[in-house]
């Protein structure tokens, strides 16, 4: 599959900045549809059912991608995503996008909008390649769920998971769940849990209302807790699709300036362990018992560290928890929606 013209692309951003995101199952955007499938399904074809979450989520990266700063900052309220603003309409959006720059509605109409667009193209054809350079030749169309002996890969965005009970998801030690419009797992998940009207409105925040609510109830407000602790929520939307809990691993420790995070490998196999202990407590209360539990590659995304290593030192703390007659009594997954992370989970468990 070849990428979209850069032209195409950007009459594309044009139709969804009008719509909005809460239009986007119904508005026809064929360049996006295309990069989507590339850079987020890693597919021939993205399935009409995946199409909306698969342009958003290449949407989040492209915005993302643009290095911070008013561009950033402009392109998040052009398109509603900063939190709160998703339904808004489009003349709310360009003006508050107009004020980050200090300039009217007009100047900002005529000229900013068109440089983001641009801007905003450019970046998801860099995505593009990015994602044609790393694509193992053996990786499966996606969204795909592989079975590799002792573990099924779900290879696709979180929110396409479905009929796993329980996915576990890194936090930092003070379990606040990231936010919504970042690329990681934990803000994946808090979007995919939120509870919101048919037009986008927030009305439940899930996740960070309950790790709150957990802290409160632990006298941790406002303070770290242990490397490897693991609290669970409720799965909020995601019972939709058939999770039953989510499990927050809190293992990233940040620096004190706040913009880096420490990870180890002591936290990471402390943290595996108590969610076999605490899916172990929890299995019996649900009808029928919980079975199922998704894995992350810890630190192989924020932490930097190369998803082969990653894996790794994952498994082995599986197996240091698990004897083989223990693992046959859970069915293991691993998630990943990039394809560099979902090539290393082949090669290891494929024999490739």
């Amino acid at each position: 599959m070849q990428p979209p013209a850069h032209e195409k692309l950007v009459a594309d951003l044009r139709s969804l900045r009008e719509r909005g995101l809460t239009r986007l199952r119904d508005t026809p955007l064929p360049a996006l549809d295309t990069a989507a499938a590339l850079c987020v399904l890693s597919a021939s074809a993205a399935p009409e059912a995946y199409r909306p979450a698969a342009v958003e989520e290449l949407l989040r990266r492209a915005v993302a991608a643009l290095g911070g700063g008013n561009l950033t900052a402009s392109a998040e309220h052009t398109f509603g995503l900063v939190p709160g603003t998703r339904d808004w309409p489009v003349g709310e959006r360009r003006k508050r996008a107009a004020s980050v720059y200090g300039v009217s509605t007009e100047r900002f109409r005529k000229h900013h909008e068109q440089v983001i667009a641009d801007e905003i193209a450019e970046a998801v054809l860099r995505l593009c390649l990015a994602a044609e350079a790393v694509r193992p030749a053996h990786l499966p169309d996606g969204p795909a769920v592989v079975p590799l002996g002792p573990v099924t890969l779900n290879f696709m965005p979180v929110e396409m998971i479905t009929g796993v009970d329980v996915i576990v998801s890194s936090e930092n030690v003070y379990l606040e769940a990231s936010k919504t419009f970042r690329r990681s797992l934990s803000a994946a998940l808090r979007r995919a849990c939120a509870e919101r009207t048919e037009s986008g409105e927030l009305v439940d925040d899930v996740v960070q209302r309950e790790l709150a609510q957990w802290m409160r109830a632990h006298g941790r407000s406002g303070l770290p807790v242990a490397p490897g602790t693991v609290v669970a929520t409720g799965p909020g939307s995601l019972r939709r699709s058939g999770v039953r809990r989510v499990y927050h691993a809190a293992v990233a420790v940040p620096s004190a300036d706040g913009t880096e995070y420490a990870f180890s490998t002591e936290a990471m196999a402390r943290a595996v362990g108590n969610v076999f202990r605490l899916a172990g407590q929890e299995r019996r209360d649900f009808r029928p018992p919980l079975r199922s539990i998704a894995l992350p590659l810890f630190e192989a995304g924020r932490g930097g560290l190369d998803p082969a290593e990653s894996l790794s030192r994952l498994w082995a703390a599986v197996e240091a928890e698990l004897d083989d007659r223990a693992r046959r009594d859970w069915d293991l997954h691993l998630i990943t929606n990039s394809p560099r992370d979902a090539g290393a989970v082949i090669r290891h468990f494929g024999g490739e």
